[in-house]
């Protein structure tokens, strides 16, 4: 641990972050990096009823669609589907292109092709509609899998009665708090992580312009508030000719500058104190009471 402020670069994973602070300390800054545990708190609002319940609930268009995918879950489990084939059975049953379409999805994403504007905007009107076909697929996937789930079925077990009007469990799009239905329900999802905090000494910034074009490319956002902390550093290690009060030291934090009529606008003042401290720290400034004065 450094015994001064210190800027918070970011939070990673542990080895993304043991990365970046080696590739920090070969250009000779001071890194510390610590260790903590985040948190995911994600709630997500739904409607859980029978069918039948749900009916006069949800908008015609998503009860006819939850329909459609019973409709198809019946079928394949009527034609002999189990456990191991269910939602593979389910997926062709649904879109017997479904692979395909998956294919043409993962080959746009990644083409580079050079297009005209006709043929680019030909080619996004037809991605639409298999995007649209390939989102419906993974919807009643994710429908049956819950209602699976719900209604506790054994897919290998003789299941047809569980259909006849099984509990459906399905996302609340108008969920109101001040109107809520009695088959209003929540899942609630909270999970733990582990997370790596890295830590640049401020004055350290200044060694920004060393760093090596790669990382640059490869980290743009931490590479871009190094350098211009290290602007920032900059400024405030010129020497004042007087001594200075912290309201006068805060406005010093605060500067623009241009370059080819591009402005650029740094603001520390609301660390100015943090950023005071270090600056004694490192034997810049002496700081006494509201005064500060420069060393050099």
């Amino acid at each position: 641990m450094y015994p001064f402020s210190m800027f918070l670069l970011g939070e990673y994973y542990e080895d993304e972050a043991r990365e970046i602070a080696d590739r920090l300390k070969d250009v000779g800054m001071k890194v510390d990096i610590r260790m903590v545990t985040t948190s995911y708190l994600d709630v997500e609002h739904f409607l859980e009823g029978r069918m039948s319940e749900l009916k006069g609930i949800l908008e015609e268009e998503d009860y006819a669609r939850y329909e459609r995918y019973l409709a198809v879950l019946r079928k394949v489990i009527a034609e002999g589907a189990g456990p191991e084939d269910l939602l593979g059975r389910i997926e062709m049953e649904m879109d017997p292109q479904i692979d395909d379409k998956r294919n043409q999805l993962a080959e746009a994403f990644f083409s580079d092709e050079d297009l005209t504007e006709e043929e680019r905007q030909a080619k996004g009107e037809s991605l639409s509609c298999i995007k649209e076909d390939v989102l419906d697929v993974y919807k009643a996937i994710s429908f049956i899998d819950l209602l699976i789930d719900r209604n506790d079925i054994k897919v290998e077990d003789d299941i047809a009665s569980k259909l006849d009007d099984p509990i459906i469990r399905v996302i609340d799009d108008n969920y109101d708090d001040e109107e809520e239905s009695d088959l209003a329900r929540m899942t609630i999802s909270f999970s733990l992580e582990p997370k790596a905090l890295v830590f640049v000494d401020e004055l350290s910034s200044l060694l920004a312009e060393k760093l090596e074009e790669e990382f640059e490319e490869e980290y743009e956002n931490e590479f871009q508030r190094l350098f211009f902390l290290g602007k920032l550093i900059s400024e405030l290690e010129e020497p004042s000719p007087e001594k200075m009060d912290m309201e006068s030291f805060r406005n010093k934090c605060q500067f623009a500058m241009e370059r080819k009529g591009d402005i650029i606008e740094i603001d520390g003042s609301e660390a100015a104190e943090e950023l005071a401290r270090s600056l004694e720290k490192s034997g810049i400034i002496k700081v006494k009471g509201d005064s500060i004065k420069w060393k050099r």
